[in-house]
């Protein structure tokens, strides 16, 4: 997801510092938010002896899924995988909106990770997974021990920290267990890397919590299982990822009236926002899209009579009379 202003600041004071850069990536997943292309340029101008291609999938032990994960990546063949997916349990059909956050938020209630594409279904999700989590311990219904920037935090709340700030040792994205709090609003947190202590300052502005997340968020993460809230506005590559996080299962949730229903969705999740995987391919894409509908036609030139045909008289207070 790396964006190229950013990549050329880093490569700057790279050069600088006398230091070399290793880049790795998947074309087919996330793109950048900005100008994208980074692992094009860099397979371009590093020597192809500094250039090493990843072909084995070892994330996954069952081979089955292995291959249809290699589908999904490159969106082929998307009523066969969904087929094979349903048949799996690999894709969950639900009634509604509410009966999926039900079933979403027990997963995540049980250590899972629940993934969405829109920042206000993550949201949604958090909510229902704390609490459904505070209503299987009745010692978690006190009141909130602090307030984030968009949640309650109770102890014993999963958070993350969203804002990287060295003084505190915490980086962007870390994700903690909330263990204590104190009498000027500070959380005693604690994560991989130790314990701990954020001010009320910190956690009002850079605190979330963190039972959901969006694909951006999950992107490089590997799980045991994971879920997906597919939607009409999930694209090929946020499927692709997050279908790819779990080491034992993944899942996508879909809201549908019928298979086939759920069976189109999926499928045009994969005809929606492809990866950027370079100007070679944006240009075999632009050429299959002519091909299946056809060049754009040529707009007919303006002429003089047709500008008269609609503009008023000179002098008149009346518009344009369309066929006059």
């Amino acid at each position: 997801m790396l964006d190229q202003d950013t990549a050329l600041a880093l490569m700057t004071i790279a050069d600088e510092a006398s230091a070399r850069v290793a880049f790795m990536g998947d074309r087919h997943q996330l793109p950048a938010v900005g100008r994208g292309g980074v692992l094009d340029h860099a397979v371009r101008w590093t020597r192809p002896e500094s250039t090493v291609s990843l072909e084995t999938v070892r994330r996954f032990a069952d081979p089955e899924y292995r291959d249809l994960t290699l589908r999904m990546r490159t969106g082929e063949a998307e009523d066969t995988v969904f087929d094979t997916l349903l048949a799996r349990g690999g894709i969950v059909i639900h009634a509604s909106d509410v009966e999926r956050i039900a079933s979403l938020a027990e997963h995540g209630a049980g250590g899972e990770t629940v993934i969405a594409a829109k920042l206000e279904d993550v949201a949604a999700l958090n909510a229902a997974i704390q609490d459904r989590r505070r209503s299987d311990r009745p010692e978690g219904s006190a009141s909130p021990v602090a307030y984030g920037r968009t949640d309650a935090i109770h102890l014993g709340d999963r958070i993350a920290t969203r804002q990287n700030d060295r003084d505190l040792d915490v980086a962007n994205r870390d994700t903690w267990t909330v263990v204590g709090s104190r009498t000027r609003g500070e959380l005693e947190v604690q994560g991989k890397r130790g314990t701990r202590t954020l001010p009320i300052s910190y956690v009002l502005d850079h605190v979330e919590l963190a039972y959901a997340t969006t694909v951006h968020g999950a992107q490089g993460d590997t799980v045991d299982r994971a879920h997906l809230a597919l939607n009409d506005t999930t694209g090929a590559a946020a499927t692709y990822v997050a279908m790819t996080r779990g080491r034992h299962s993944n899942t996508a949730h879909l809201v549908a009236d019928s298979v086939d229903s759920a069976r189109a969705q999926w499928t045009s999740a994969f005809a929606r926002d492809r990866a950027d995987l370079g100007p070679e391919a944006a240009r075999d894409q632009a050429l299959a899209d002519i091909e299946r509908y056809g060049p754009m036609p040529t707009p007919r030139p303006v002429r003089r009579k047709d500008y008269e045909r609609f503009s008023p008289s000179p002098g008149s207070d009346r518009g344009p009379s369309i066929g006059r």
